[in-house]
């Protein structure tokens, strides 16, 4: 997935957990994985481990140590930089099921090191061929509706003092009380 669908799904599937945290470690926990993996596999650093993009930035094992550290120092920020990994290492693992033809990399990644000796091998010759990978209707579709989601949270904040106006207005409960009338 790309920026939008991590951030636009994965702040709808937070939003149970993050109304009393702050948005831009969560945020950036949605993005995180891809930043810290993407860099390591382009920069060619440790070319014998880092085999795709989904590599230690991916793993269960760096999730747990930033929540248990977030626990530990009772960081919430650090809290919702945890929660924000998570949305998009469940993301990357759904993503993963429309694509039958391989094993999941975001699966081995998770794993790793309790299941999985190696993260997966996926090569991109460069970052337009690994753009080109991701042009499929289950990558797209989501970066839609990230996008959507996106939209309408902004759109919400941008009308939210009219929408309560109207909500609360005398014209809107006479509206309401004639409709449950009739029903």
């Amino acid at each position: 997935m790309f920026i939008f669908g991590h951030l636009g799904i994965g702040n709808k599937i937070a939003s149970p957990w993050s109304k009393r945290l702050p948005k831009f470690p969560l945020f950036l926990g949605m993005l995180l994985p891809d930043i810290i993996d993407k860099s390591l596999y382009y920069a060619h650093l440790f070319p014998e481990w880092v085999t795709c993009t989904r590599t230690f930035g991916h793993t269960g094992l760096l999730l747990v140590s930033v929540l248990l550290l977030s626990r530990i120092v009772r960081s919430r920020w650090l809290g919702a930089l945890a929660l924000g990994m998570a949305t998009h290492l469940l993301l990357d693992c759904l993503i993963d099921r429309f694509d039958p033809t391989k094993q999941s990399p975001a699966l081995i990644a998770l794993t790793w090191p309790f299941l999985n000796a190696h993260f997966a091998s996926y090569h991109f010759d460069n970052i337009v061929d690994h753009l080109h990978h991701l042009w499929n209707w289950p990558t797209m579709s989501a970066e839609a509706l990230g996008l959507a989601f996106i939209g309408w949270d902004y759109w919400k904040s941008a009308y939210r003092k009219e929408m309560i106006e109207v909500l609360f207005s005398r014209r809107f409960r006479k509206i309401k009380r004639h409709h449950s009338e009739r029903g």
